[in-house]
């Protein structure tokens, strides 16, 4: 028998150099909120129902960015909602927390034991905030239809629980296998994703992004070019 279902705190961004304050649940979607927080910086506002579907959209995710395209709902939705830019509380606001939190019972429900971005649309839309829960219910959406439609996307999408998060991707063959998000290249390498954006910061590795995006990429071959070589004199006996 199932234990009940008790709700994960709502995440934050780790500070620069501090404990990691994601709840292991939420791994899959750390993005999402970093995107959304990102975006609602650069606006000058707390984030909001809007920002965190806009972090949907962006993420590299793409199970709950499937559910929207499918539905027509892409960013240009967005524009102009009064939800995107209310409030000026920096960070998180409450107003999140039921959200999130049907997110993750959404997940459990399916048996995922992982939050994905597909089960953060599920809970926007039985939120009642922001667009996306208006786009939803204008498109005759009913929340087993929305359900079904993440349930398929989930399946559909390369980012399964069947690879592991905290395990890197293979070494070779998959489209996109060339190409890394930070977190999936500070997996590949075994750091802490801060260490690895310091490695970006100072020069050490190069990043790119895609036209348009804010989402920072990784060349497999700048990775591997961050190993060097090791001397047989200077591996310690272990044990």
């Amino acid at each position: 028998m199932r234990p009940p279902f008790v709700a994960p705190p709502v995440p934050r961004r780790p500070r620069v150099g501090g404990r990691q304050r994601f709840d292991p649940q939420y791994r899959e979607v750390r993005e999402v909120f970093e995107l959304a927080e990102d975006a609602a910086r650069a606006a000058g506002s707390g984030v909001s129902a809007d920002y965190l579907t806009l972090g949907i959209l962006r993420s590299a995710d793409p199970s709950g960015a499937t559910v929207l395209r499918e539905l027509g709902i892409g960013e240009q939705e967005l524009t102009g909602s009064p939800d995107r830019t209310v409030g000026t509380r920096r960070g998180w606001g409450p107003q999140l927390q039921p959200i999130i939190q049907a997110a993750a019972e959404e997940a459990w429900r399916m048996g995922s034991r992982l939050t994905r971005s597909a089960h953060l649309v599920l809970g926007l839309a039985a939120s009642g905030q922001g667009a996306l829960a208006r786009l939803v219910t204008a498109r005759g959406m009913t929340p087993d239809a929305l359900r079904e439609r993440a349930r398929q996307a989930i399946a559909a999408t390369p980012r399964s629980e069947a690879v592991r998060s905290d395990s890197p991707p293979p070494p070779e063959g998959g489209m996109g296998q060339g190409l890394f998000t930070v977190d999936q290249a500070a997996q590949f390498l075994g750091v802490h994703h801060q260490t690895l954006r310091g490695y970006i910061k100072s020069g050490k590795l190069s990043a790119y992004r895609l036209a348009g995006e804010k989402v920072l990429r990784i060349k497999r071959e700048d990775l591997l070019a961050l190993l060097e070589p090791v001397a047989v004199g200077e591996v310690a006996d272990e044990g």
